[in-house]
């Protein structure tokens, strides 16, 4: 099935913010907090100066471009500028010298190959030199100031498992060498200057476990410990040096687990799982904290809660 079919109409259930500074024991440490203006999942999320912006996604039938950005601070939505066009369940998002960076995802029936970029003070955004081909249900991350960008559906049929990088100095992409699986809908982080993709589904269309490592002085790429378990369309962000996957699907349902991959031990371990099943959502970094951006699960959509993935 493709992540498009599977992912690509989720509902939003929330925000999960981190406010505290170690992981709740149960459900019951989660806090609600305020609703977004428009429910939306399948979206790119980043944070900049400690404000979580929002963009694009979809509910439902429904698509959009929308920018809407969280003051975790103050507990407030404002909704910004709307990006050029529709864009949902894409690769992600990464910020360069305090601007957001949105590339790839679906706008109908096609990926497209966009990269827009968002400034924050001017509230404007801007289109850049387009990727060479089409892209979506991938991941990005920033290492050296550079946006790495992985591919899992090129709008053919199967998945793809290409890499690109892009430069903001030159307005260039660069093709780079493809990982060994694919990883639709993967769980990603940038830990050491390195790329880690996790997960999602393999060429075949299978939830996967397979671990690969990115390393950019290199160019090579390596299989590492798997997942504890298998899933795609998950939270993640790389946090103190570890990478944090939060529910994601495991080809059957939602789940609530939460896993955690040290590239020093190369070993996985899970940790409290969250209050309730989610998948479909994006993580980001604040304050040194993860939040975890909608998606698809069970409790009250559009709802707000908080929780915080710092593990000693």
């Amino acid at each position: 099935m493709k992540v498009k079919a599977l992912c690509g109409f989720r509902v939003l259930v929330g925000i999960l913010a981190a406010l505290l500074l170690s992981l709740p024991a149960n459900a019951a440490d989660w806090k609600s907090m305020a609703t977004l203006p428009v429910p939306t999942g399948s979206a790119a999320a980043e944070s900049i100066n400690g404000v979580i912006y929002v963009a694009g996604g979809n509910n439902g039938s429904i698509k959009n471009s929308t920018l809407q950005a969280f003051n975790p601070e103050t507990q407030t939505w404002t909704m910004l500028a709307n990006m050029p066009l529709t864009l949902y369940q894409g690769d992600g998002a990464g910020v360069i010298n305090s601007q957001l960076y949105v590339t790839g995802g679906w706008n109908g029936y096609l990926p497209t190959n966009v990269l827009l970029r968002y400034d924050p003070p001017s509230n404007t955004w801007t289109t850049l030199a387009s990727m060479s081909h089409l892209s979506a249900c991938g991941g990005a991350a920033v290492i050296n100031s550079q946006l790495y960008v992985t591919t899992a559906c090129n709008g053919y049929s199967g998945y793809a498992n290409y890499l690109d990088v892009y430069d903001p100095l030159a307005n260039a992409w660069t093709s780079l060498p493809g990982s060994a699986s694919a990883h639709a809908a993967p769980a990603i982080g940038a830990i050491n200057g390195k790329l880690y993709v996790a997960g999602g589904l393999d060429g075949s269309g299978a939830v996967t476990k397979v671990l690969e490592v990115y390393d950019p002085a290199a160019a090579t790429w390596t299989t590492l410990a798997p997942m504890k378990v298998a899933v795609q369309s998950a939270a993640s962000v790389a946090l103190n040096g570890q990478l944090y996957v939060f529910g994601g699907n495991n080809g059957t349902s939602d789940v609530a687990t939460v896993q955690v991959y040290d590239p020093h031990t190369n070993k996985w371990r899970t940790t409290a799982s969250l209050p309730a099943p989610l998948s479909g959502s994006s993580g980001v970094v604040v304050y040194g904290a993860a939040f975890m951006e909608g998606g698809n699960g069970s409790g009250t959509p559009n709802q707000f809660s908080a929780i915080s993935p710092s593990i000693p």
